[in-house]
């Protein structure tokens, strides 16, 4: 007896050994030399299937980079395995023929083009950056999706690389040595994943509310820019702000990462993405007011548009994850001083109601942004960011004037992130649960039909009908709609929290 509990506890400890090994996983091992435009790629994973596996590489909807494909070069895999590639799916198949270990090997080549160096820089946001003493790498344009519907255990650590470079990576922040592997699993890191190394790089720990937030950038550049002087209103006073504005800490940390383009002959303004906890910036010129604006703004998506979205998908409602999102982001920036009146007023006059007045598309119907975004963003893409601020700062006047000052859109907004958070995760917020949150503070009638009639159809609101709070005052020339403040207002006291 005593002789088969040995061999059952064996045959238990064996199979739970073989559960453990069998749990899907994917591990990069990643060198680079910081010199030259080449990234090595190893990746050892496990096969879901055991006849082949697929892999895709590349995004054509981040950022519209329909060639990201080319990038990748000499994939190869151990026999017996053999490689298939279809560029024009960006797959990679890998037929295994009885293998029972998998690994991969490629490069990234993240040269930039020296004839037309400009071109390059407007997209370089959205390419692998590998150049002497700088990378900069989101993981769409290195790693892999893989196909199977597994949620693999995915790691990342550097074999090879510059060890007097700075490091940083977007998983772990604190890890702060290339050697250690970082992981985290599939579902988590679609999210996108950012690495920066370099010898112009300097990484700054705040530490905001409790919560521990990381300012990368590079060091110098010809711009004259001193970047972590530029953004350290933002640790000390815009991120408060924002955090208070939602009631809001739950992250684990956070991050903002600004570098100068590495491949411009001219001038470029600044571009940028969300990330799970963190931005990413490619700055291309002195970072100025419009720059404050582009960091508020995607730094505000970690709450609109993130953590509460309308719909099913980002283009759904845009109007709300954009536009709204704009008016969270230009009061912040007033509340945390980091914009002044002439600032605030000139993005809501001449950067919002003036050139969305006398737009020649502005009255489209809401489903045509998304078919025109990528191809024609300047007409089409700039409109639900427009129209949403509109509708806010008008929805927030009418709250207060309803309520006699007592609640603002903040407070509806507010509601609306405690239905969000009380949903379940693969439950959606819709127009009518917004409309419900606005019912508490306007006539519910109303407000559908303003959504319906505004946001969805596209008919501008007429202010020569709208009446403001006492602090704004309206002007309207050539049916152009100008926002004044009041003598006496002060930005300060009407956003306050």
């Amino acid at each position: 007896m005593k002789k088969s509990r040995i061999i059952l506890i064996l045959l238990l400890t064996f199979n739970i050994y073989s559960y453990a090994q069998q749990k899907p996983f994917m591990d990069y091992v990643l060198s680079w030399d910081g010199h030259s435009s080449k990234l090595e790629v190893e990746l050892t994973y496990s096969a879901a299937q055991k006849d082949s596996t697929v892999f895709i590489f590349g995004d054509p909807n981040f950022g519209g980079q329909t060639d990201i494909f080319k990038v990748v070069k000499n994939i190869r895999s151990n026999a017996p395995e053999e490689v298939k590639i279809d560029e024009a799916n960006r797959r990679i198949t890998i037929y295994h023929k009885g293998a029972k270990k998998h690994r991969l090997t490629y490069e990234i080549d993240g040269s930039l083009p020296v004839d037309k160096p400009t071109t390059a820089s407007q997209t370089e946001l959205f390419r692998p950056v590998i150049t002497k003493g700088i990378l900069t790498l989101v993981n769409q344009l290195f790693a892999l999706d893989i196909i199977d519907g597994s949620n693999p255990l995915v790691s990342f650590s550097w074999r090879s690389y510059p060890e007097n470079f700075s490091y940083f990576n977007s998983v772990q922040p604190s890890q702060t040595d290339p050697s250690e592997k970082i992981s985290d699993y599939y579902n988590e890191l679609s999210e996108l994943v950012y690495f920066v190394m370099g010898d112009n790089i300097e990484v700054k720990e705040y530490s905001v509310m409790g919560i521990a937030h990381y300012c990368v950038t590079t060091k110098e550049d010809k711009y004259g820019n001193d970047l972590q002087e530029n953004l350290s209103p933002f640790f000390e006073s815009y991120f408060p702000s924002i955090h208070r504005f939602w009631n809001d800490n739950d992250f684990p940390f956070y991050f903002l990462v600004i570098t100068a383009l590495q491949n411009n002959q001219k001038e470029l303004g600044g571009g940028g993405f969300g990330i799970k906890n963190g931005f990413v910036m490619k700055l291309g010129r002195k970072f100025g007011t419009r720059e404050k604006y582009v960091t508020a703004h995607e730094t505000a998506h970690s709450w609109t548009g993130v953590k509460i979205m309308l719909g099913e998908d980002s283009f759904d409602h845009q109007w709300f994850g954009e536009g709204f999102n704009d008016y969270t982001t230009i009061i912040n920036l007033a509340k945390s001083k980091i914009y002044n009146e002439e600032e605030f007023l000139h993005y809501l006059n001449e950067e919002t109601l003036k050139p969305h007045y006398t737009s020649k598309i502005k009255a489209v119907h809401n489903d045509s942004i998304a078919a025109n975004y990528w191809t024609d963003y300047t007409n089409y893409g700039v409109l639900p960011y427009r129209r949403g601020l509109i509708y806010a700062f008008y929805l927030d006047n009418q709250i207060r004037l309803a309520s006699n000052g007592k609640f603002t859109l903040r407070n509806m907004l507010l509601d609306l992130y405690a239905l969000r958070k009380a949903k379940k995760n693969d439950d959606i917020l819709s127009v009518d649960d917004f409309i419900n949150a606005g019912a508490t503070y306007l006539d519910k009638k109303e407000l559908a039909e303003q959504i319906e009639h505004h946001m969805i159809e596209g008919q501008p609101i007429d202010f020569n009908k709208v009446k403001l709070i006492a602090e704004f005052n309206i002007d309207i020339n050539n049916n152009i709609p100008k926002v004044n403040l009041t003598e006496g207002a002060d930005l300060s006291k009407i956003y306050q929290w």
